[in-house]
């Protein structure tokens, strides 16, 4: 696990001339994932993944409901810091157009977490976590495509470092015969 976190760093790189601290935001995006999945693995035991997808989804709801009231207006944009400007802009509505497209983002989202739920309810984390490493690709992809942007040398170093260390935890465990709960 310290070599994963190491690779994180790396790719992060805290203290460089580029470093933003919009940068942490990631990490702490897979810190609060990895919550979730803990605690579906805990509650899951007494309730259906329907359930937990339901709760899931009202929590990102009120979360989000509650971000756009406190910032969604825009009145703390002016920092300079592009990241910041980005982060909080004034809040816009969508097209019509639109909706039709967010309802089903929406709707493959709330069938996405309940499969993940499901999983993570009915299985051993340490089968279904490895599964999840195929965002790192899968980003990696969308960033050449959309953007044009490879990774640097160093940043690969940091990937490799968190597929290795993910890939290694696995491993051992399914060769110990203990699977992470």
């Amino acid at each position: 696990m310290l070599a994963g976190l190491a690779g994180v760093i790396i790719v992060i790189r805290p203290g460089g001339s580029a470093f933003q601290y919009a940068a942490l935001l990631p990490l702490f995006s897979a810190f609060f994932y990895a919550l979730l999945q803990i605690t579906t693995r805990k509650i899951g035991v007494t309730e259906k993944a329907s359930t937990l997808t339901f709760y899931l989804n009202f929590i990102f709801i009120l979360f989000s409901g509650t971000i756009g009231l406190m910032f969604g207006d825009g009145r703390f944009s002016g920092s300079g810091n592009a990241n910041l400007e980005f982060l909080l802009r004034a809040w816009i509505w969508p097209p019509a157009t639109d909706f039709l497209l967010l309802a089903g983002i929406g709707v493959l989202g709330s069938i996405g977490g309940y499969l993940v739920s499901q999983a993570y309810r009915i299985s051993q984390a340490g089968l279904i976590a490895p599964f999840e490493y195929v965002a790192m690709p899968l980003a990696i992809l969308w960033s050449i495509a959309l953007w044009g942007d490879w990774p640097d040398a160093i940043a690969w170093l940091g990937i490799v470092l968190i597929a290795g260390a993910g890939l290694f935890v696995f491993l051992r465990e399914m060769a110990l015969g203990n699977p992470l709960r």
